[in-house]
């Protein structure tokens, strides 16, 4: 017969597996924001975060138009991710789950199959690049197939353990990694090519030229991490429910963000090489010449942010198959490391550029839902809407005009440059937003009639 300890024990491990992806993280579970913030830090500990640095750097060309890029593009991602991600510190729900109050119990099923599979498609197409870089510094005997999908299933480790996983996973890794890029950029210098030269080099860069406009600068900053502020939640629901807590952890992640892109920035305007050339900047005696320290770096910063996409995947596809979440990160990641070994899903990238322009406009309607239309019509409470709706019609609605914005402004293949700062997704989550608001107060119930 089993004791009353070891069943506590049990249920005190089935419970921190399960890591709340059904259900609200109760109060005494939450982290300090410090926990928090190194999580995210971790995920803006990027390799992309770098290659995103040298496209500015070489086509802005100067240290101060640079800081500026940086500047608006990050404030943009801080509001962000303090509005979404307080939403999700104040009721304690993932994304997908605030989506069921917003989209209704049924239109939510649509928005969770978006993120889901727009985040394990990155997943899988990181893996199999985390595999390219391993074969390429190792003299492993491996096929690059094999590789790529042993690299996706030591990836998917930490997601197994949930939110502890990736805590444990950046709180390990984020140090080493800063330390060596930060490094890299110092042992380089700050000595750099005449700003004529860079930006003949980035005009002559194909297949296309890098951003030469502030207002392009800026929207490659944002646009390369909005799709994480959209969702933030994922992670936030673990904060405390206090503004400052959570704008705290998103200013010192996207700050850390910043800095990355600034070491980009700093290795191309010394050097005059394409993005590109990243690994040889940090590997190669002829530049940076760390070595394995390098290729450890690159391949850190590869997997704490990947990690992130698994588990905010998992999350996603829990509110549409009702399996316990370990058991469900085993199979996603099991068949998304397959997929990445067949390299079926890098000939996919431009309709999960399409996916990840589809995220963006459910922040726009979830914000203006949780912060603006609930003030409106005040006579349903959260938890009623969410019991009531199977479908909420103007959410959807919404959204969809709200993608058709982003696609045709940010997206392909029919570009549309209608806006200054064309940002990746940030143009689907303003219109979704304010579709969203204008439908909602021409169709919100009239006083007296529920």
């Amino acid at each position: 017969m089993t004791s009353k300890p070891d069943s506590k024990l049990k249920a005190a491990s089935a419970e921190a597996l399960e890591d709340y992806s059904l259900r609200p993280v109760p109060l005494v579970r939450k982290k300090s924001w410090v926990d928090l913030a190194m999580v995210w830090v971790g995920v803006a500990v990027v390799l992309s975060a770098l290659l995103r640095g040298m496209m500015i750097g070489l086509g802005l060309g100067s240290p101060g138009r640079v800081l500026l890029a940086y500047g608006l593009g990050e404030f943009i991602l801080i509001l962000m991710m303090t509005f979404t991600g307080y939403l999700g510190a104040r009721t304690g729900l993932s994304t997908p789950l605030l989506a069921r109050f917003t989209f209704g119990s049924a239109g939510s099923t649509l928005i969770s199959l978006l993120l889901g599979m727009a985040f394990l498609g990155w997943f899988s197409i990181q893996a199999g690049l985390f595999a390219e870089a391993v074969a390429f510094y190792t003299n492993l005997s491996l096929s690059r197939a094999w590789l790529a999908f042993l690299s996706g299933l030591v990836m998917m480790l930490p997601v197994v353990l949930g939110f502890r996983g990736l805590k444990a996973l950046s709180f390990l890794a984020v140090p080493p990694m800063l330390f060596i890029f930060f490094y890299a950029a110092f042992k380089m210098g700050f000595h750099f090519l005449p700003r004529e030269e860079l930006l003949r080099l980035a005009q002559a860069h194909q297949p296309s030229p890098y951003p030469t406009a502030l207002g392009e600068a800026a929207s490659l900053v944002a646009g390369g991490f909005i799709v994480g502020a959209v969702t933030s939640a994922d992670i936030f629901r673990y904060a405390r429910p206090k503004w400052h807590e959570v704008g705290a952890a998103a200013f010192i992640s996207m700050a850390v963000s910043a800095l990355m892109q600034l070491i980009g920035s700093v290795l191309a305007m010394r050097t005059g090489l394409s993005h590109e050339e990243l690994p040889r900047l940090i590997i190669s005696p002829e530049f940076a010449g760390l070595g394995f320290l390098g290729f450890l770096a690159i391949a850190l910063a590869q997997w704490t942010t990947n990690d992130s996409n698994l588990y905010s995947s998992v999350l996603a596809f829990n509110n549409l198959v009702r399996i316990k979440r370990w058991r469900l990160t085993l199979i996603l990641g099991t068949g998304a490391s397959f997929l990445g070994a067949a390299g079926f899903l890098g000939r996919l990238s431009l309709f999960l550029s399409l996916l990840s322009v589809a995220c963006g406009p459910v922040g726009g309607v979830l914000l203006v839902d949780h912060y603006l239309v609930r003030k409106i019509n005040s006579a349903l409470s959260f938890e009623a809407r969410g019991s009531q709706r199977q479908y909420n019609w103007p959410a959807l609605i919404a959204y969809a005009l709200g993608f058709l914005v982003g696609w045709l402004t940010s997206g392909h293949p029919w570009r549309a440059s209608l806006f200054p700062f064309s940002i990746f997704a940030f143009n689907g989550i303003l219109a979704g937003g304010i579709f969203y608001w204008l439908l909602s107060l021409f169709l919100r119930p009239k006083p007296g009639l529920g």
